[in-house]
């Protein structure tokens, strides 16, 4: 039985160089990675060409860049890597998903990514749990509302009607931080 190791450690190996290091990242978030991938491109071939893209930008990015939660950092990487296989493969049809979120966000100005984030961050902080947990696992993992509805015990309408509320006061914190939309 192998040791799993830390974070911290992994990301040092990637700090040193050593190849060890994608081998460790593989062990512990290789599931993880490839069901994000997955759930997103519908894929099992496309989702492994994800996480072969993953392990060369996790290479590439680390140094100069020092995740503290390497999970997070590696979930949002290979997210965008699966929703731009999805963009190129579908330029003229548009995902659900993001449909749902246009209501939201089609018309943002050319702000920094990284305030529009800490934006929607805060926002869902302030959210009950139950209803930040249902739109993460909509917009960020791409379940889709009959597998949330089933993960959390209530019906298909119900987490949809979560999830349009949810929407328009994401709209609304939005709106109030500045973003006309």
């Amino acid at each position: 039985m192998s040791v799993k190791m830390n974070d911290g450690t992994i990301v040092e190996l990637f700090w040193s160089r050593d190849e060890l290091a994608i081998n460790e990242f593989d062990k512990q978030y290789r599931p993880l990675c490839l069901k994000l991938a997955r759930d997103i491109t519908g894929s099992d071939g496309t989702a492994e060409e994800c996480l072969n893209d993953l392990y060369l930008r996790l290479w590439n990015a680390i140094p100069p860049e020092k995740p503290q939660s390497l999970k997070s950092y590696a979930c949002r990487i290979i997210r965008n890597l699966a929703l731009q296989v999805m963009e190129k493969q579908h330029a003229q049809k548009r995902s659900a998903i993001l449909v749902e979120l246009d209501e939201c966000l089609c018309d943002l100005p050319d702000m920094d990514s990284g305030e529009i984030g800490k934006m929607i961050d805060t926002f869902l902080a302030g959210l009950p749990r139950l209803e930040a947990l249902i739109f993460v696992r909509r917009y960020f993992y791409s379940d889709s509302v009959k597998r949330i509805a089933a993960k959390i015990g209530f019906a298909e309408n119900k987490v949809s009607k979560i999830l349009a509320k949810t929407r328009k006061a994401l709209r609304v914190c939005l709106e109030e931080g500045g973003i006309s939309i």
